[in-house]
C-alpha cells in the first residue's frame, strides 16, 4: 500500500537476510491492472510460493494488492477508494473460501497480510475499517437469526438494573463486538493500539474511518430496505 519513495525519501531499504538457509521459490505468474475498471489505481500481481526442500509439497497461491495513491500520515482523496480495496480484497479471499458477500468472514480463511511502510498508520485504517465491516455484518447476522420483533425491541429496552450491570460486564469482558451500543471503530482502534502502538496515526486517519463506515452503511441501506 505505499511506494518505495515517499515524501522525497526512500520509504523501503534494502533487505537481506542474514539466515544460510534457502530461502523457498517466488515465482511472478501475472501482473495487472484492477479488473475493476472504478479502480484502475490497484496493481494485482499474482504469485506462487514453492520450496525445493519439499518438492512435493502444495505450491502456495499468493495474490498482492498494491495502492500506491495512498500518502504517508495522510487518507485517500474519498471513503469510496478504502472501500473499493476492502471490497477487493475480501474478493479475493471469497474465491479462496467460497464465501458469500453479504456474510461475516469466516474464522478458517486464509490469512490476509496489510503492510505500509511503518506498518501502523495505513494498516491500522485498514484494518480497522475492514474488521468493523465484518463486526457489522455479524450484528446483521445476528439480528436475522433472532427475528426480532417490536414487541421483543420494547422488552429490551425495559432491562432492569440487573441485567443492565450484566450487559456492561459482558462488553468489559470482550463480547463487545455484537453489542450494538458500542462504538466499534474507538474500540477497534484501541484494542489495535494494545497490540501495536501507532495504529492509525493520524486523525485525518481516524476521520477516515468513521466516514468509511458511515458511507459502507449509506451504501448498505437500499440493499436492505
Amino acid at each position: 500500500m505505499f511506494e518505495h519513495r515517499e515524501q522525497a525519501r526512500p520509504s523501503l531499504g534494502q533487505r537481506r537476510s542474514t539466515n544460510s538457509t534457502k530461502p523457498p521459490n517466488l515465482t511472478q505468474e501475472a501482473t495487472t491492472g484492477s479488473p475493476n475498471q472504478e479502480q484502475p489505481y490497484v496493481i494485482v500481481r499474482k504469485f506462487t510460493l514453492s520450496n525445493d526442500e519439499e518438492p512435493f509439497a502444495r505450491m502456495r497461491e499468493i495474490t498482492q494488492l498494491q495502492y500506491s495513491n495512498w500518502p504517508d500520515f495522510g487518507a485517500p482523496a474519498h471513503p469510496t477508494h478504502l472501500l473499493g480495496l476492502i471490497e477487493q480484497c475480501d474478493a479475493v479471499v471469497r474465491s479462496v473460501n467460497g464465501s458469500s458477500i453479504s456474510q461475516p468472514e469466516p474464522s478458517n480463511s486464509r490469512p490476509v497480510i496489510v503492510h505500509c511502510s511503518a506498518g501502523c498508520g495505513r494498516t491500522g485504517t485498514f484494518c480497522t475499517v475492514d474488521s468493523v465491516l465484518d463486526m457489522l455484518k455479524r450484528q446483521r447476522q445476528a439480528r436475522q437469526a433472532r427475528h426480532t420483533t417490536p414487541m421483543e425491541v420494547d422488552a429490551d429496552s425495559s432491562e432492569t438494573p440487573k441485567t443492565k450491570k450484566k450487559s456492561m460486564n459482558q462488553r468489559e469482558e470482550g463480547n463487545w463486538v455484537t453489542d450494538e451500543n458500542v462504538d466499534l471503530i474507538a474500540k477497534t482502534v484501541e484494542d489495535f493500539r494494545m497490540q501495536r502502538l501507532s495504529m492509525v496515526q493520524s486523525l485525518r486517519q481516524f476521520v477516515l474511518c468513521y466516514e468509511s463506515v458511515m458511507e459502507w452503511l449509506v451504501e448498505q441501506h437500499p440493499k436492505s430496505a
